[in-house]
């Protein structure tokens, strides 16, 4: 008798060790649901089966970026270019035209004039679909090309995972808001309402950086150098008679800038012009002494 109890005790054993083991799993995995679950999970506890049913499928990891988007390629193109005119005014208003015939514009432009040196200093939007033509049309220009630079940059990756990110942030922002009228009390209000600022601060943070990268993409940016030397002006600007002009019109400059420093002086020569009066006449009355 006791040979057969011990063999069922040993079995009985077993099957409670058995039986025991899924709560423990399952313990286990309410623990790590709890210390990975959102700080306001509490009140999402309190929604009914139904509202937790429709909550969004990403809302547990609003980073998480979504794969239904699709993907094209973003480029970002931008580059230099140093152009030498024989006519800075005439090249500068081809440039107009030219940016104006492919719909870019200037983001900046500075004019620099420094008597044989003179150079704009553009920076030029023009739309990415546009930019070869632009280029081409310059090349085959009447102006020299002394420096071209061109560089790409591919930021699809960067591009369509803040989109992602930022759609899925929306999906989450509209579950907090119809969480508002949820809350059992003010520290809940509080907490969802705080999570709504948070949310709104990324948003509106990434839909700023969405709108940067699609601006950069969807217009190039080129810096371009345009200048002139004067040894390149027309032939006889600098002739005698030119010299001539120049030479008087700095010398009548001269005499104008020291007459205009002279009559700014007036108050000292006043007093320079009594002081002279007082001593003369000082010398006088001691003479006749």
């Amino acid at each position: 008798m006791k040979k057969l109890c011990f063999p069922l005790f040993i079995l009985g054993a077993l099957l409670m060790a058995c039986n025991s083991t899924p709560q423990v799993t399952n313990e286990t995995a309410l623990a790590e649901v709890s210390l990975t679950g959102n700080a306001v999970a509490d009140v999402v506890g309190q929604a009914s089966p139904e509202q937790r049913q429709a909550a969004p499928a990403n809302e547990a990891n609003p980073e998480a970026p979504l794969r239904s988007i699709p993907q094209t390629k973003k480029i970002i193109r931008s580059g230099n270019l140093a152009i030498e005119s024989k006519d800075m005014t005439k090249s500068k208003v081809a440039l107009d035209a030219l940016c104006d015939k492919h719909g870019g514009y200037y983001e900046q432009e500075t004019l620099t004039n420094n008597g044989n040196y003179s150079s704009y200093s553009l920076v030029v939007r023009i739309p990415a679909n546009h930019l070869d033509q632009y280029l081409r049309a310059i090349e085959q220009g009447n102006d020299k090309l002394t420096e071209r630079s061109l560089r790409s940059e591919d930021v699809s990756l960067h591009y369509f995972d803040t989109e992602s990110r930022l759609k899925s942030k929306r999906s989450y922002l509209e579950r907090y808001q119809q969480m508002v009228g949820q809350a059992k009390n003010v520290k809940d209000l509080l907490d969802i309402q705080e999570q709504i600022r948070q949310l709104q601060e990324e948003i509106d943070s990434q839909e700023s950086l969405v709108r940067g990268l699609k601006d950069q993409v969807n217009y190039s940016t080129l810096s371009i150098q345009l200048f002139e030397y004067q040894a390149n002006s027309p032939m006889g600007s600098k002739s005698f008679w030119i010299q001539l002009k120049q030479a008087v019109a700095d010398g009548w400059s001269l005499i104008a800038e020291i007459f205009l420093t002279v009559i700014s002086l007036w108050p000292i020569l006043i007093v320079l012009g009594l002081v002279f009066a007082g001593w003369r006449r000082y010398r006088k009355s001691r003479n006749g002494k």
